[in-house]
């Protein structure tokens, strides 16, 4: 495994097609591993990331694994959501939440065994992707695509994990409330 590296992608496609975008990543790419990190989603939080990452996926060689996250402050799932008291947008708060959580967690790695993952950093692989049949389009938006993902990786068989000392902001939910302030005052 000394040739692993982790192909890291933030996509797009039009018409909010992401599963689209998601399984042409997998195709492209010649890496086994493939990295989905969401656009409002600050890596500079953990300079560790990248690292971590690889580390994660030493951790699982051999093992049955669909998927490997992180934890952040705002999420629906409880597995990876990191409680933050004050969820202020302001960076360097976040930043010094993930100092101390990766003081506290370091490398550590836990499997979940129940929840569905949501999508913000999903750490995958080409064998469980071509496993379930890659991402589906869902008609209920972008949201539902990770969930259906978790679900169909579950029932394959394929274990899920968190990397506990690894948080990043996430500036999810904010933005609904600054796009409708920015129309609204346009």
């Amino acid at each position: 495994m000394s040739d692993l590296w982790i192909d890291t992608r933030i996509v797009y496609e039009p018409g909010r097609k992401l599963a689209y975008a998601y399984n042409r990543a997998m195709e492209d790419t010649s890496a086994e591993w493939v990295l989905f990190i969401d656009h409002d989603v600050y890596l500079c939080c953990n300079p560790y990331w990248y690292t971590m990452s690889l580390d994660a996926v030493r951790k699982v060689q051999g093992e049955k694994v669909g998927w490997i996250t992180a934890k952040t402050n705002r999420i629906g799932c409880k597995a990876q959501l990191h409680a933050v008291g004050e969820d202020s947008d302001d960076l360097n708060h976040h930043i010094a939440i993930a100092q101390q959580v990766y003081k506290q967690k370091g490398d550590a790695l836990h499997r979940v065994n129940g929840g569905n993952f949501s999508g913000f950093f999903i750490l995958t692989n080409k064998t469980a992707w071509k496993a379930v049949g890659g991402f589906r389009h869902m008609d209920k938006g972008l949201s539902a695509i990770d969930v259906d993902y978790c679900r169909r990786l579950r029932r394959e068989g394929f274990s899920l994990y968190v990397m506990s000392g690894l948080y990043m902001y996430h500036y999810y939910k904010k933005r609904k409330k600054w796009l409708y302030n920015q129309f609204k005052n346009g």
